[in-house]
């Protein structure tokens, strides 16, 4: 993380200094892989730092900082200049890289190369605690190996783990949001309330960090299944409501009164269920389903297919919309936000306050 975000911020200075088109195309596309990379290693690392009883509200804090910087963006991107936006983003960027040169490494990692007593060091510090530093080594070396093997990947629990996390992964982006995130613009549009683009954007992004922050606080109390299992259900009806204003528009049927807000009310419900949900979760609870050996490689799985199916859907959405209709599209993503609901409830295991052995065995592994 740390050569990723140092190589980052270098790169970055380009947002300010480009003089030709072309390197404002080649650092965006190398800041996104950095981006990907760093996404793909933040989970993990925080779920392997955190104890049990706060590994929830830890590894949400990373979406609750993301909604931060978005909502960052938003206020400045419609009133400053585009100079000024990339300086103040370059700054943030170069400002995040130094406290990286004084967090410790994973316990997790140090057991699994042998460091026993750098891992014990690190963890009595984390924990305040040598005793408990103690137990949870002990724990750890249970759980941890030194190489995959075929038997590693046949494994009941891992397979388990990886159909969950796979289909997981793939509802973060079938259930919508990003669509509508980046086609928000056009949706209001066709809206004939006073509220300006500029003011939704930022109302978009406090909603954002209202929800990351209520789901941090709340995430290692009510438990993953809960939470995520209640916002499917309000994201399927903020999908329903904005089917249903589309499908009254396209019909010629005249929009007044409190249909005129029925998107923005809808999409209020989409934003902070989203975020609050599978938004923030997932990723979370993708890291805890998988044990020390195959985190890293069933995160970055994750991480990959997540991205495929999220170019895809954003890349094909104006034209399913245009093919099937709005309120058609709207209403499919209702009903797979209803899917995941069914399958969160029944086929996800909580791992709320369990440890990484604990959550093996609920898995299968014996």
């Amino acid at each position: 993380m740390l050569y990723l975000n140092i190589f980052r911020a270098t790169v970055n200075l380009l947002f300010i200094f480009a003089t030709e088109v072309w390197m404002l195309y080649l650092v965006r596309g190398v800041t996104g892989t950095c981006e990907i990379g760093i996404l793909s290693i933040m989970p993990a690392y925080s779920a392997e730092i955190a104890s049990k009883q706060i590994r929830g509200a830890l590894g949400t804090i990373a979406q609750l900082l993301n909604a931060v910087g978005m909502l960052i963006i938003l206020s400045l991107g419609p009133y400053a200049s585009y100079l000024m936006v990339n300086i103040v983003y370059v700054t943030t960027v170069a400002v995040m890289v130094v406290p990286m040169f004084f967090v410790p490494d994973s316990p997790y990692c140090m057991v699994k190369k042998g460091r026993m007593n750098e891992a014990l060091k690190t963890l009595t510090y984390l924990r305040d605690s040598e005793l408990l530093a103690q137990e949870e080594i002990k724990e750890m070396s249970c759980v941890s190996g030194t190489k995959i093997t075929s038997k590693t990947i046949k494994d009941i629990a891992f397979l388990k783990s990886m159909g969950i996390a796979v289909f997981l992964s793939i509802g973060i982006q079938l259930v919508g949001y990003s669509s509508i995130t980046l086609y928000l613009q056009t949706i209001l549009e066709v809206t004939n309330t006073s509220v300006s683009s500029e003011l939704v954007s930022v109302i978009f992004g406090v909603m954002q960090v209202i929800a990351c922050f209520v789901t941090a606080i709340l995430s290692d109390r009510a438990g993953r299944k809960p939470i995520l299992a209640i916002t499917l259900g309000g994201l399927a009806i903020g999908m329903l409501g904005l089917g249903l204003f589309f499908y009254m528009k396209d019909s010629g049927v005249k929009i007044n009164g409190f249909m005129n807000y029925l998107p923005l009310v809808s999409l209020v419900i989409v934003v902070l269920s989203y975020n609050a949900g599978i938004g923030s979760l997932c990723v979370v609870l993708i890291a805890e389903l998988f044990e020390n050996l195959t985190r890293s490689i069933g995160i970055s799985v994750c991480m990959t297919i997540t991205m495929i199916v999220g170019f895809l859907n954003v890349k094909y959405f104006p034209l399913l919309t245009e093919i099937l209709g709005s309120a058609t599209v709207f209403w499919s993503f209702a009903i797979i936000c209803l899917i995941y609901m069914t399958f969160v409830l029944f086929c996800v295991p909580e791992t709320k306050q369990k440890s990484f052995l604990e959550i093996q065995g609920v898995l299968g592994r014996k």
